[in-house]
């Protein structure tokens, strides 16, 4: 793990080309929309050093409200959607899955908004979207 940051009690970090954002229960929620925005881009600019890596947002210690709340303004943000290559959400339970699946469906978004359950199979397919992009990357 390197380059850690923490903003509010909200973590940033990147681990092996996977950028990664946990949230905890007792992040400080009470910002306007636009600093939220700003918070996380600029964190994931700092991170990403230029590059274009998948994130993952862990929502698993998040209530239903506050991550309904955070995927809103993270799963359609322009500035978000033009720093990273895809966009994976952790969740808790099938009831979050359900709440935020719904939300997808209306989003129009060229940077998937991706939900799992299981931390492994969200590592996987970054793993994999970053591989692949890379390789198209370099086809030319």
């Amino acid at each position: 793990m390197k380059n850690e940051i923490f903003i509010n009690n909200i973590k940033f970090w990147v681990d092996q080309n996977i950028i990664y954002c946990k949230l905890f229960e007792d992040s400080n929620l009470n910002y306007s929309r636009e600093n939220i925005e700003s918070m996380f881009c600029e964190a994931i600019s700092i991170l990403s050093n230029g590059t274009f890596l998948p994130v993952i947002f862990d929502f698993e210690e998040l209530n239903s409200s506050h991550s309904l709340r955070f995927f809103k303004i993270i799963s359609n943000n322009y500035k978000i959607k033009s720093a990273v290559l895809s966009k994976v959400f952790l969740i808790k339970n099938y009831r979050q899955k359900l709440l935020l699946s719904f939300y997808v469906l209306f989003s129009d978004s060229n940077v998937p908004n991706l939900i799992f359950r299981d931390l492994d199979l969200a590592i996987a397919y970054c793993n994999e979207n970053y591989a692949t992009f890379n390789s198209l990357s370099y086809d030319h």
